[in-house]
């Protein structure tokens, strides 16, 4: 930082012009910042606030047409799910002759008490019988008298029995809430012949389960969708239930977007199933000319409404904001969606946003305020520390971007007169050092994996498939009888330095020196695909970086090293061993205690490299081996094939 100062002092001298320090230019910078800042907040107010707004009320949209589609598709799939079950029990498709006391009677009486939003079973068949089952303790007093449903009636039982003459006779049951008969009435002109209800011949000409499209019922005239599916059984037909749609508008304005939001439900020939003035609509279509029918959306002329269905021209999906004659602005979206699983209809939202503008505003007020603070009380601390806070800074990530490459430390830390960067840089440079110095007690690769995380730090392991090799000194203990300690520790150092650089440049990984061996193994714990072919190599390289050091030990006079090398392949397991507060990584298993053999029956072979088996068959075009005799090493119980290495293929 001296430095700097002085040959930024130096520039200012002979030019004689004033120049802005580091501190007073970032201090202006950050002050014209804050400045444009809040003129761009008071500028973007308005806008902001409309954002909010819509996104709310876009939210609050999403809630309500999740809540009505939901309620409508899963009472249609429930409905449809049990006139499939129903449509192929035995007690409704094996028979057309139906009695008042059939089978299916209690099963429709049970399935209309499980699902209050349905309102009757019918069942048609080919001969123009039918059956149907309706629920009558929640109909109004003039839809009772329409059915001249006794005081007590809870369920009404139609049969239709076609007589000799073809004609279609009806007698209806009334039972009461516990199955006993209360009335009975005979209508021998009803003039109800289910063959001729769409839902009839549209099923069996499809052959197949079908949702309707919303009708007013042939009864009451209340809005239903019906629910068919031709029978499976002895008998040809068609079982249908109807869903009321008289109360789900009223569950729909309910759910709307905010306390003016609509919310309208269209299928896709425009017939209204839900919207705010359902039940008038439906009063008023009660008197068309030509036959009562469902409202139809055609017939909103005027309005927001009408606005948007004009703009959305078809469109399967049409959203934006919108204004009434008021000046009111809503925020709109339709959509269309599957109505069962052969019809479309459609949802129309829209959302008044000033039912969501109060409390937007005042958390963009408030927020303003506090961005103001916050810039004003930013000034003096760019001021204080920003002169010297960046190069410290950049200067201290080079050193960890070093130490995580394990490079060499930097021979002094990043100071500065902020204390925590002052420690910060001194604590890099401290870990540089000491993982620097652990990479020399740990293979680098460990180190590396732990840093990254690719290493766990756990006890434990994980089955690999290793490459395993162990070294031995021959004849070690009469060399190291006789020679002096110092020297011996000094000669083995150079030896085990040759013998690790031959390993690692084939990117072994160096587990342990036990006394004079080493055991070294590949293939973890980074994934080496060609793991016996490097470690081959090593060892052959290794074999004769220590014959050039024993060139040199006798030229000094001191004894040379004969090393002998076991290589075996297989299945180890590979991971932390040892205690929670001291672990090694390391590999455990026969694998490794076979190349530890290997290494040993070096001496009553008289070689150098023995490999097993299963080295020899993976790499035997790569290197050329000696066969020797099959044997059993010590602590095994089977006998195994050896070979000696003897170099490269050539």
């Amino acid at each position: 930082m001296a430095t700097q100062e002085i040959e930024l002092k130096a520039l200012i001298r002979p030019s004689g012009r004033w120049r802005l320090t580091f501190r007073t230019s970032i201090t202006s910078a950050v002050m014209v910042f804050i400045i444009a800042l809040a003129a761009l907040l008071i500028a973007i107010q308005v806008r902001a606030l409309r954002s909010a707004t819509q996104e709310a009320a876009s939210a609050y949209m999403d809630a309500t047409s999740a809540k009505a589609l939901g309620i409508l598709q899963t009472e249609i799939t429930t409905l449809a799910s049990l006139v499939r079950v129903l449509a192929t029990s035995s007690s409704v498709a094996d028979s057309n002759e139906g009695t008042e006391t059939g089978p299916a009677i209690a099963l429709f009486k049970a399935a209309l008490q499980e699902l209050p939003q349905m309102d009757r079973i019918s069942v048609g068949f080919e001969t123009g019988a039918s059956l149907q089952v309706r629920r009558t303790s929640d109909l109004s007093e003039e839809q009772r008298e329409r059915l001249r449903a006794t005081p007590r009636a809870a369920i009404a039982i139609d049969l239709v029995r076609p007589n000799p003459g073809g004609e279609l006779p009806l007698r209806r049951i009334f039972e009461d809430r516990q199955g006993n008969e209360v009335g009975q009435l005979d209508l021998w002109k009803y003039g109800y012949d289910a063959r001729q209800q769409p839902w009839y011949h549209e099923t069996m000409k499809a052959d197949r389960s079908l949702v309707s499209l919303p009708y007013l019922s042939f009864s009451f005239r209340v809005p239903v969708i019906t629910i068919s599916a031709p029978l499976r059984g002895k008998v040809p037909g068609v079982l249908a239930a109807n869903l009321k749609l008289d109360t789900f508008s009223d569950f729909v304005q309910t759910q709307r977007p905010g306390e003016h939001g609509i919310v309208l439900i269209f299928d896709s020939t425009g017939s209204l199933i839900a919207h705010p003035d359902f039940a008038q609509f439906v009063t008023s279509a009660m008197t068309h000319p030509s036959q009562p029918q469902l409202p139809n959306i055609k017939e909103i002329n005027s309005g927001v409404v009408a606005a948007v269905l004009r703009g959305a021209h078809g469109r399967d999906h049409y959203d934006g904001n919108i204004r009434d004659d008021q000046g009111n602005d809503y925020l709109f979206r339709l959509a269309k969606f599957t109505l069962g699983e052969q019809h479309n209809a459609n949802i129309l939202l829209l959302a008044a946003q000033g039912d969501f503008v109060q409390g937007v505003r005042r958390l963009q007020f408030i927020g303003l305020i506090l961005a103001t603070i916050a810039g004003a009380a930013f000034i003096p601390i760019v001021w204080i520390f920003g002169s010297g806070m960046s190069r410290s800074l950049k200067d201290i990530t080079a050193q960890a971007i070093r130490l995580q490459k394990l490079a060499a430390p930097d021979p002094s830390p990043v100071a500065s007169r902020i204390r925590e960067i002052h420690e910060l840089g001194s604590t890099v440079n401290l870990a540089q050092r000491t993982i620097r110095s652990f990479a020399r007690f740990v293979p680098r690769e460990i180190v590396r994996g732990v840093m990254d995380n690719s290493v766990s730090t756990e006890l434990g392991g994980v089955r690999e498939e290793v490459t395993v090799v162990f070294t031995d000194i021959r004849d070690f203990a009469t060399i190291a009888e006789s020679a002096d300690p110092d020297m011996l520790m000094h000669q083995m150092s150079r030896y085990f330095s040759v013998l690790t650089e031959a390993f690692l440049a084939e990117g072994g990984t160096v587990d342990k020196f036990i006394g004079d061996a080493v055991m070294v193994f590949w293939n973890a714990p980074n994934p080496q695909p060609d793991h016996i072919e490097r470690a081959c190599r090593a060892v052959l390289a290794g074999r004769m970086a220590c014959e050039k050091l024993n060139a040199q030990f006798e030229a000094e006079g001191l004894k040379p090293f004969f090393t002998r090398f076991g290589i075996h392949v297989g299945e180890a397991i590979v991971g932390n061993l040892g205690s929670t507060e001291r672990m090694n990584y390391t590999a455990l298993g026969n694998t490794v205690n076979l190349a530890a053999r290997l290494e040993s029956l070096n001496k009553q072979f008289g070689t150098a490299i023995l490999v097993s088996e299963d080295v020899y068959l993976r790499v035997q075009h790569y290197f050329q081996f000696s066969p020797l005799e099959s044997v059993i090493a010590k602590g095994m119980t089977k006998g195994i094939r050896i070979f000696e290495l003897v170099g490269a293929a050539t």
